[in-house]
């Protein structure tokens, strides 16, 4: 067999899963990551032993490449509460959002023309309590504008789900960042390298070579390959921060044809807990409208998505946080003054995602008639570039870590087929 030589670039969990694949097939293997740690949109802090997720958090249903490389990690899981209220009028109800969603999202026709999903549910005999809940679940769940999401692409995320279990959560008991770590470890076994701190600015090829320059501090580095598999967000994409040389115009149609929304995600970490692990909590028409406990510490989150996260971006940690505290107090702590609460916490975590230049933002979203989007930006080019990341999932499932994983999964086998050769 003859072995090939490819170089990653983006050390997000696509990235990873991408050169695991190809380190274990023997091919000579470099990853470029511009951040000076690895896991991109995973990013998980510790206060001693407490994991304090700033991305991703959740394992959603049950992907059998992820919960295999979890199994392979040694790593444990532990469910999510299943329990969902809503607090209106200062009273909590019980929640049914996941019957609620899959029952509206079921009745999606796409043998009809795509609309919006605001467009759709106008057009159906839904009452207001259910449309405001769908309306709420893709902007916090999709990081969405109603008035902009696929209502096709939708429909086919909710089949996808049910096949999965995607209403089954569960977290890491030793945090996401624990996965990248086993990622990084295996990858060093196999002799793949890794290069943190290296941001590629151009991406030139021919069919059967790629060069890559990257700058690393101060100097100019160059990479070459026979493959290349690209991993940048959408968000980097769209900013067309990093060039090829010769141009890539339907790749870039396809990236500024996606959405990529914006998340608020804050954490308040308290010195002990005075709550029970009560799942979510929605608070219809707050700033920061979904919350949720973590028994792996006395924290409590909240969290905003697309229309809903716009404007808190312009907050500073201060105002978030005297935000938050706000909402909790009414909600969870019968109305005690925010000073007290202050004296609580031991800190509170945010991380801006748009303002981070490796990133742009939190994840993608289709927009009406984009479902082709993803297949688009996913097709290889030449036998030479190859593209995976959440937003090039097959199943319209995009922002999961599950299927960020499975599409570096998928760009390693298409290189496996197209570079290795049979003598």
């Amino acid at each position: 067999m003859k072995r090939g030589e490819a170089v990653i670039i983006g050390g997000g969990i696509a990235g990873l899963a991408a050169a695991l694949e190809l380190a274990r097939k023997g091919m000579s293997t470099t990853v470029l990551e511009s951040k000076n740690r690895f896991g991109g949109r995973i990013q998980t802090v510790r206060h001693n032993s407490t994991p304090i997720e700033l991305g991703a958090e959740f394992v959603h249903g049950c992907s059998k490449p992820l919960l295999e490389a979890i199994r392979k990690a040694g790593l444990s899981m532990q469910p999510v509460a299943d329990q969902y209220r809503s607090y209106e009028e200062g009273k909590f109800q019980n929640s049914r959002i996941w019957e609620i969603i899959s029952d509206v999202l079921n009745q999606v026709d796409i043998r009809k023309p795509d609309c919006s999903i605001d467009v759709f549910l106008a057009g159906q005999p839904f009452d207001e309590p259910t449309r405001a809940v769908v309306r709420h679940f893709v902007t916090g769940f999709d990081a969405a504008y109603p008035g902009r999401i696929s209502a096709h692409a939708c429909r086919r995320a909710e089949y996808s789900g049910e096949q999965m279990n995607l209403d089954q959560q569960s977290r890491l008991i030793e945090g996401y960042g624990a996965l990248v770590d086993y990622f990084v470890r295996e990858i060093q076994a196999c002799g793949g390298r890794l290069i943190s701190g290296a941001k590629v600015r151009r991406i030139r090829w021919k069919p059967g070579s790629v060069e890559v320059v990257a700058r690393q501090g101060r100097r100019q580095k160059m990479f070459q390959a026979d493959a290349a598999v690209v991993t940048l967000p959408v968000g980097v994409l769209k900013a067309g921060d990093v060039i090829f040389e010769p141009s890539l115009p339907g790749k870039i149609e396809a990236a500024n044809g996606l959405e990529f929304g914006n998340v608020v995600k804050v954490i308040f970490h308290f010195k002990e807990s005075s709550w029970n692990d009560f799942g979510f909590i929605q608070v219809p028409g707050a700033p920061l409208p979904t919350w949720w406990s973590d028994p792996r510490g006395p924290m409590l989150t909240g969290w905003a998505g697309g229309a809903d996260a716009d404007p808190l971006l312009r907050f500073s940690t201060k105002k978030l946080c005297s935000t938050g505290l706000e909402i909790l107090s009414r909600i969870l702590f019968d109305g005690l003054p925010i000073s007290v609460l202050r004296r609580r916490l031991l800190a509170v975590h945010y991380y801006n995602w748009a303002n981070d230049s490796d990133i742009r933002g939190a994840y993608s979203y289709i927009p009406v008639n984009g479902l082709d989007l993803p297949k688009l930006l996913a097709a290889p080019v030449s036998g030479t570039l190859f593209f995976a990341g959440e937003a090039t999932v097959k199943d319209a499932q995009t922002g999961t870590v599950f299927g960020a994983l499975e599409t570096g999964q998928r760009a390693a086998q298409e290189i496996l087929s197209r570079i290795v050769r049979k003598p």
